[in-house]
């Protein structure tokens, strides 16, 4: 389990390490770079064997060559410090990529110029035109993505989102020749990320994002979470990062969920696993209802019945098997006090009929998982009544993101359904209707009430 921490959040957290401990930047940076380093070397370069991936201009060394696209802020100093570190490890092909100088901050040139006596060749790319500049990059086996940091605000615009488009470009292009380098790796987040990031803004299409601990929030807004490859955490950087568990955001992984779901007793029969109820499936989508019953049935359900229209209930009694029961619904075919969940939506459709279902059992004060089509209802619903009192039981919704753009409207103008409010508007929207929601995209964001 990782906390998460808004990319503002990290800056203040940086600026209260410095003054609690009386680090400096470079301190920090110091720090920041040797785990950084540290982490490459093991996760990246050793664990996926980059000897054996080495560009073909490079034959006289078996070491990957580094480069670092480095811009004007602590980001830089962190890629230049690793670029140090590498040549003390005996790596000899690296390469520091840069702005003028005189733009850089002060402790980034510092460690421009520890990376310089080390032996790392320094290319001013204010210099060259960008198709050389990519063509360059084009012959690098790892290239440190170090343009831009947490602090960014806005889109990034300028020779910064040329050179942007040119790491894309270059990914782009080793792609097309079915090749795995140079491989690109970002510092903490995507050059380009930001607290209000959208989907028009420059940014970086990482490999691999090495993210400085506390992990960031916006690594994992659905739209933004493509661009930062496989992320791995980078720990024991900041002594106070735990006060950052202050935050109500945290990033659940496959072996922090068996602590929530609590063991099915080995003399348990099945009206103690678990008694389903599914309402889903329609003429036009028979097949969600099979995968809603086989998922139920995977999870450990003991009883699990599928309600169902009448036309389709000879088709689902010879495809279900013995997964569940299948029952034509009607209003005297079910009672709520005979299960202890129901699912509804898949493939169910939003008809009227629909409609008067789903109410009835809103009113059953039954546990409801709303999925797909039940979501939509229910937000056609929410729309018509703006707080709980339309419900009696528990209720988890599961949309996924086109479904869930039909509930931002219900939060007011402070929220516009851009991708960077995602954890904001899930919580505001569980709060307000006192629900569990569970956003699906490539990470799913869960909101409690």
């Amino acid at each position: 389990m990782h906390v998460l921490i808004s990319n503002s959040g990290s800056i203040e957290l940086d600026a209260l390490t410095r003054s609690e401990f009386n680090f400096s930047v470079d301190h920090l940076m110091e720090i920041a770079a040797i785990r950084l380093w540290q982490t490459l070397l093991s996760e990246v370069i050793v664990k996926k064997n980059m000897s054996s991936l080495i560009s073909a201009g490079s034959s006289s060394s078996r070491q990957p060559g580094i480069a670092a696209v480095c811009g004007k802020g602590d980001n830089a100093g962190d890629a230049l410090a690793m670029l140090r570190h590498a040549r003390l490890e005996g790596y000899s092909r690296l390469t520091a990529y840069i702005p003028e100088p005189n733009t850089m901050k002060n402790e980034v040139i510092s460690n421009l110029r520890r990376a310089e006596r080390c032996g790392t060749e320094i290319i001013c790319y204010e210099t060259i035109d960008l198709k050389s500049l990519g063509e360059r990059l084009s012959t690098e086996d790892i290239i440190l993505d170090a343009l831009f940091g947490t602090g960014i605000e806005g889109p990034a615009r300028g020779r910064a989102s040329d050179l942007i488009q040119i790491l894309r470009d270059v990914r782009i292009a080793r792609n097309e020749r079915c090749k795995k380098n140079p491989l690109i790796v970002s510092v903490d987040v995507p050059s380009g990320l930001s607290d209000g990031w959208r989907p028009e803004f420059p940014i970086v299409c990482a490999d691999i994002t090495l993210c400085i601990e506390p992990m960031k929030e916006s690594l994992y807004m659905p739209k933004a979470r493509p661009y930062a490859g496989d992320i791995i955490p980078v720990g024991s950087i900041f002594p106070l990062w735990t006060k950052a568990s202050t935050q109500k955001t945290w990033l659940l992984e496959e072996g922090d969920m068996k602590g929530f779901l609590p063991p099915i007793s080995p003399w348990a029969y099945k009206m103690q696993r678990g008694r389903v109820a599914v309402f889903a499936g329609s003429a036009s989508g028979a097949g969600a209802a099979l995968h809603c019953v086989r998922g139920a049935a995977s999870a450990g359900a003991g009883y699990i019945a599928l309600f169902c229209d009448e036309e389709l209930f000879a088709a689902y009694l010879a495809t279900i098997g013995e997964s569940a029961i299948v029952r034509v619904f009607s209003e005297d075919s079910f009672s709520s006090e005979c299960w202890d969940v129901v699912i509804a939506g898949p493939g169910w459709g939003t008809d009227p009929g629909r409609e008067r279902i789903l109410d009835m059992l809103l009113q059953a004060h039954i546990p409801l998982v709303l999925d797909a089509d039940g979501a939509r209802l229910f937000a056609r619903m929410a729309r018509a009544n703006q707080d709980s009192s339309f419900f009696g039981g528990p209720i988890i919704l599961t949309p996924h993101p086109g479904e869930f753009s039909e509930f931002i409207p219900m939060l007011g103008s402070d929220f516009s359904g851009k991708t960077s409010e995602t954890v904001a508007s899930v919580s505001a929207l569980a709060k307000k209707y006192e629900i569990a929601l569970a956003l699906r995209a490539s990470t799913t964001h869960v909101g409690l009430p």
